[in-house]
This record gives C-alpha cells, structure tokens and sequence, in this order.
C-alpha cells in the first residue's frame, strides 16, 4: 500500500510539474512574442530590413520565410530576437559606413545602422512599448469580461490584536462598516486607516449569520510604535469576488491599475538600488511557480500575473544596462549628443560587461528560487 501511494505522489508531482510548465511557457511566450512584435513591427514600418524573427533560442525547431524574414520557433522557449539588416555592422569593421555582408550591401536603405538616431531609437524602444500596450488591453479585457477582486473576508485574526479582542475569525465576511456596504479589501482598509483610535461598527457574515461588532482601530504596530494609521490585526483572505465594468470605465481602470503597477515597480527598483528595500528577486523558477499557482485558480488571475510581468518586462528592458532595450537607448543618446556613435570597442567592453551584470542577476535569482523551493518543500 505504501507503494502506491508513493507512486501516485509521484505522479501528482510530476502533473502539477508539467501544469506549471505548461502555464509559464504559454504567458512568458506570449509576453516575450509580443515584445519582439514590437521591434519587428517598428522597424518594418519605417523600412527597415528584418532577416530573422525568433522565439526562443538555440537550435531552429519550426519555421517559414515570408518575404525577407524567416519567422522560426527556437529551442529554448525563455527569449526570443529580432535580426535586422545592418544591426552589427561593426563586427567585421569599425566604419559604421561599411557593411558587413553582401546581403546588406545589397540594399544600404534597409540597414538599421545607416539610419537616423530617431528611427533606431524608435525601434529600440518599441519592444518595452508594446508590453505596455499589451497590458494595458489586458487589463481592459479583463476589466469588461470580470476581473477578480480581493474581497472582505478576513484571512487570519493576528494574536492580541483589536480583531481578537472584538471577536472577529478566520473566514469572517465583513460587508459593511457604519451601516455602509463595503465590498473590496482595499476600501476596508482605507476605512480602518482613517479611523485610528475611534470605535467603529462592523457588520459581519459568519455562516450565513449576520452579527454587529463594535472596534477600535489601534495606531500602534505589534512592536508598539506609532503608525500615523488605524490597524485591526487581520490578513487578507485569498478569496475574490468577480468584478465587471463598462468599456469605457474599463479603460479608466486599466490606466490606473497599469499606473499603479509601474509605479511600485520603479519604486521597489530604486529601493533595492538604495537598500532600503531588501532584495527580493525572482528568477524564471519562482516566475513559472507563480504562473502554476494562478493557473490554479483560473484564467483571470493567469491574465492578472501576465499584466504585472508585462510591466515587469518593459520596465526592466528600459534599464540602462547595456544588452538591454535600455543600454541600447542610451548609447544611441550619447550618439544623438556626440553626433557619432562610440566607438565599436567601447560598446563591445559595455556588452561584456552587460552580459556578466546580467548573467550574475540570473545566478542570484536562481539561488533565490532554489532557496524559496527548498524552504517550501521542506516545510
């Protein structure tokens, strides 16, 4: 009997594995796509030539050439390129004015490095462009359709808290403060913020029993300290309800939310490059378990997580790290300033040592993941 219970451990192990792949590879393939669809479709707008569109790395596994492109799907399904015509024009000469290779000799018009600073520019920063748009629809997509909305239901009463003493459990539904309905988790918040030191009503679902208890939201942290907010001593509940919009109201939410995103996102940055934030860093592991999580608990909260890496993904291209869309932007403003490039060997050090700088972040990121896995494992 042992046995088979072993085995059939293995194999939920093995089908929540696969799960999990499958998820990850579907959202951080089709982030990734739309990301290069951006270069490819800038750069074919403004006339210049493309000769590979890939998605993925390593060995060609499918592909058709339709035009001057050829369109492939590569091996390694975490990444993905766009060649275009004159890219590197320096890999086998310093004179930007020289091309390299017959095919760009052919048509000088097509090559992006005979082009002006704006249209490389505008190439290079299509690709962190696009993923904002694409979250941006998908955010009113999933606003108009119903997106899932953390609701009031208290996740876990923290010990020696107001929600202790007032008598609030796990899984209690508040639905309404001071007589007034109150349905999302951060509006419950904001409420209890406002109302530090001062009794409030809470009107309560337990079961199907609806019963009034009257608190008062402390200003003071577990430690003591003086917090400037109310607090109540409860997490929230992982459970949701589904909200549905107007299109046009949508898209004010989609703006907001997107805005919202962003904005943690840069400050977190600026936080771990400060340290005054610790550097909690996710690498495709932790990424891709996150992915299976939500996939879990259905396609919204897949789309959800898709919006968030989307934003993710731009913002971090736009860092000037060279390799990077950013690193990219910012030799081509040096060039704009200068006016004319620096040179190939300058350019070729800074991608080297891009590539250790992000090379070294993905070991690190690694290690964080494995770490993450390991604890939860052993738990």
């Amino acid at each position: 009997m042992p046995f088979f219970e072993t085995l059939i451990s293995y194999g939920q192990t093995a089908l929540n594995l696969s799960h999990t792949i499958f998820w990850a590879v579907i959202v951080l393939g089709v982030l990734i796509f739309i990301h290069e669809l951006g270069h490819h479709l800038v750069a074919k707008m403004l006339g210049i030539g493309v000769s590979h569109f890939s998605l993925g790395f390593g060995r060609r596994l499918w592909g058709f050439q339709w035009g001057e492109t050829e369109y492939q799907v590569s091996l390694v399904p975490l990444g993905g390129y766009v060649k275009l015509v004159g890219e590197d024009p320096e890999a086998s000469a310093e004179d930007p004015e020289e091309q390299a290779g017959a095919e760009e000799l052919e048509d000088p018009d097509k090559s992006f490095y005979l082009r002006p600073v704006s249209h490389r520019m505008a190439v290079i920063v299509a690709g962190p462009v696009f993923n904002i748009l694409f979250a941006l629809v998908l955010s009113w997509i999933l606003h108009v359709v119903g997106i899932p909305v953390p609701g009031t239901w208290v996740g876990k009463v923290l010990p020696d808290s107001p929600a202790q003493s007032a008598g609030l459990k796990m899984d209690d539904h508040i639905i309404a403060i001071g007589g007034k309905t109150v349905n999302k988790w951060t509006r419950l918040v904001s409420i209890i913020q406002r109302n530090a030191d001062k009794q409030i009503l809470l009107r309560v679902d337990r079961g199907g029993s609806l019963i009034e208890l009257p608190i008062t939201p402390t200003s003071k942290s577990i430690e003591g300290k003086e917090l400037g907010y109310g607090r109540i001593g409860i997490q929230m509940s992982p459970k949701a309800y589904t909200a549905r919009y107007g299109p046009i109201e949508s898209l004010g939410y989609s703006l907001e939310r997107n805005y919202f995103i962003i904005r943690l996102t840069v400050k977190t940055l600026y936080g771990m490059l400060a340290r005054t934030v610790p550097a909690e860093i996710g690498g495709p592991i932790r990424i891709a378990a996150l992915v299976g999580q939500q996939a879990k608990r259905g396609l919204g909260y897949v789309v959800s997580l898709a919006i968030l890496l989307s934003l993710n993904l731009a913002i971090l291209n736009l860092l000037p790290i060279p390799i990077l869309d950013g690193g990219h932007l910012a030799f081509l403003m040096i060039e704009g300033l200068r006016g004319k490039p620096l040179s190939f060997r300058i350019r070729e050090m800074s991608a080297q040592v891009g590539m250790v700088m992000i090379v070294g972040l993905m070991l690190f990121a690694t290690y964080k993941d494995s770490l993450y896995l390991y604890l939860k494992w052993t738990q």
